[in-house]
């Protein structure tokens, strides 16, 4: 059982559990801080995003084959055909999620994602908090991983996560 804080305090040697509670209470300390760095704004508003993220479920629910990391840099163009390339974070969902992370790393490119997504099929009859939840869980997961990395990290992989973290939490906070 994990000790509190206050049974930890009162305690000559706290158990292995509550060292670990303490160490994980530390780390999420410093990603904090790491994101303060990455984007002040996300920081400000961790709680409001961490709220949403938490009623991702149903946005994400579907029975659909999704790609999972659909981004320019996974499409080959060759004449009049796209490929879809590296399929390990494939996963089964609703079918409007690749169509948002995809269009949240067009913006990237100076492209606003937001009157396309009015248009697409997939996602212009959506419910606007759907589309608010898959940014969120997106933004989230890659604000989080790229603030948690350690140093021997290829700092190119984490400025692409920071970039397409950064290209999806500002679509959110320009829809709300």
């Amino acid at each position: 059982m994990v000790a509190g804080p206050a049974v930890a305090a009162r305690r000559a040697a706290p158990e292995p559990s509550a060292t670990r509670a303490a160490a994980g209470r530390a780390a999420a300390g410093a990603v904090r801080e790491r994101l303060a760095a990455i984007s002040p704004w996300a920081a400000r508003h961790l709680d409001d995003l961490a709220a949403l993220e938490e009623r991702t479920a149903p946005a994400l629910t579907g029975r659909t084959l999704l790609h999972g990391d659909l981004y320019p840099f996974n499409l080959l163009l060759h004449e009049r055909r796209v490929f879809v390339v590296d399929w390990p974070h494939a996963w089964v969902g609703a079918a409007h999620c690749d169509v948002v992370t995809l269009l949240a790393g067009v913006s990237l490119s100076g492209l606003d994602p937001q009157p396309i997504a009015e248009r697409h099929p997939l996602t212009r009859d959506l419910d606007p908090a759907q589309i608010d939840a898959v940014l969120a869980a997106h933004s989230g997961f890659l604000l989080r991983t790229a603030a948690s990395v350690g140093p021997g990290t290829d700092r190119r992989l984490v400025d692409m996560m920071t970039a397409l973290g950064l290209a999806s939490l500002r679509w959110l906070r320009n829809r709300r």
